[in-house]
């Protein structure tokens, strides 16, 4: 097996895993949102024992307690959003055979640009939620992770217009 075999195999396996990624978080966007309108609409309310329970404890409001479902919603989403794109560019790259292409190296330069960008908007949004339910300290959605992942992207993209390079040097 050539290095070639051992790179499609991995990421065959990394599509697999953006693919199960982005179904468990748009099913956790979906279902926290769904809570969100339900402890809103006062469905759920603290006669629940859950919420009750979270009341007593965390010492939430309601709206507090709708706006942290929402955050959680937001975040999920903006995941759900970044693992599609990388399943996209994952099957692009298993029907191109290599990732050493010019427009690979693209696509991988746009999914650093969206990670960068995706993450600080989610952060803004998560952010801004926990300053309206008075609750800023206890914002735990930091997605610097995903600032840096993006640059690592682009990084990774210049690799790739080289290989790219190299590749068209060879057929030449």
């Amino acid at each position: 097996m050539n290095h070639l075999d051992k790179i499609q195999k991995g990421m065959n396996v990394l599509q697999i895993l953006s693919k199960i990624l982005l179904i468990v978080a748009y099913m956790g966007a979906a279902l926290t949102l769904a809570g969100g309108i339900l402890v809103a609409a006062g469905v759920l309310n603290t006669e629940n024992q859950f919420l009750h329970f979270i009341s007593d404890i965390a010492g939430v409001t309601t709206d507090q307690l709708t706006g942290i479902l929402i955050a959680a919603a937001v975040s999920m989403l903006s995941g759900g959003i970044l693992a599609t794109c990388a399943e996209r560019y994952f099957a692009a790259e298993q029907k191109e055979g290599t990732p050493f292409t010019n427009a690979g190296a693209d696509r991988v330069k746009r999914l650093g640009i969206l990670t960068i960008i995706i993450s600080l908007v989610s952060v803004c949004i998560t952010e801004g939620i926990y300053e309206a339910i008075r609750l800023a300290d206890w914002n735990k959605f930091d997605d610097a992770g995903g600032v840096l992942i993006g640059i690592c992207l682009i990084l990774l993209s210049a690799v790739f217009r080289y290989g790219a390079e190299l590749e068209q040097k060879d057929h030449s």
